[in-house]
């Protein structure tokens, strides 16, 4: 795990522990890494798993599915991002989403009720790691109602402009990568492909964004 220590003390779950601290918290949450191919799932849904997991390398996706085998990417995670702490929690019967493998990825595996469980070593940071879970929860509500918002718009077009709008916003520039390839947006827009296409087809031609892949800019055009 030592390889990893620098960069999980940059994640928002550890961002307030020492080099000292971090190996007891590790081995307070009984921590372990596994490996997982590409495109193998980590968690199902409807799977019980009491464990959270913690991205060292590569990426996972976040998917939910409904009745009709519809698939929806609810986000797709990279290093130093937290999943299934809602399914590892006592509240959940089970996951309500499945976690899988973008990429080959490392995982670090912590059992969630010994996180926030009263650590019974009484460890002062203990409780720093707590607050910081809670941060970790609020940012991921936020994560949702941003989702939400997106697919609450009436038309495929307000959906896209409001997704590139927040990429946007969140990396402070009108030109921007985002984390997904057209099949992978298109799933979580909810919205069909072919369609999708035209759509970015259009706004191109309309002079409001320029895109190529994942590269989007987002043209002054389209914020009026």
């Amino acid at each position: 795990m030592e390889p990893y220590n620098h960069m999980l003390m940059q994640t928002p779950l550890f961002n307030s522990l020492t080099a000292e601290e971090l190996p007891h918290m590790l081995n307070c949450l009984n921590a372990r890494k596994k490996t997982y191919a590409a495109k193998e799932f980590i968690i199902h849904e409807t799977d019980v798993t009491e464990d959270l997991g913690i991205v060292l390398q590569g990426q996972v996706q976040i998917i939910t599915e409904d009745f009709l085998g519809n698939r929806s990417i609810t986000a797709k995670l990279g290093p130093g991002q937290l999943f299934g702490q809602v399914a590892a929690s006592k509240k959940a019967a089970s996951s309500p989403v499945s976690v899988m493998a973008d990429t080959d990825s490392e995982i670090l595996l912590l059992k969630f009720h010994k996180l926030v469980a009263p650590c019974t070593r009484a460890c002062s940071f203990h409780s720093r790691v707590i607050e910081n879970m809670m941060n970790v929860l609020s940012d991921r509500n936020l994560m949702m109602n941003r989702k939400l918002t997106i697919l609450s718009q009436r038309t495929m077009r307000d959906k896209l402009l409001t997704f590139l709008a927040w990429q946007s916003q969140d990396k402070m520039s009108n030109e921007f990568d985002i984390p997904f390839n057209r099949d992978e947006l298109a799933d979580y827009l909810c919205v069909n492909r072919s369609a999708l296409s035209r759509e970015i087809s259009n706004m191109i031609y309309e002079g409001l964004i320029s895109s190529e892949r994942n590269h989007f800019t987002l043209h002054e055009k389209a914020l009026q």
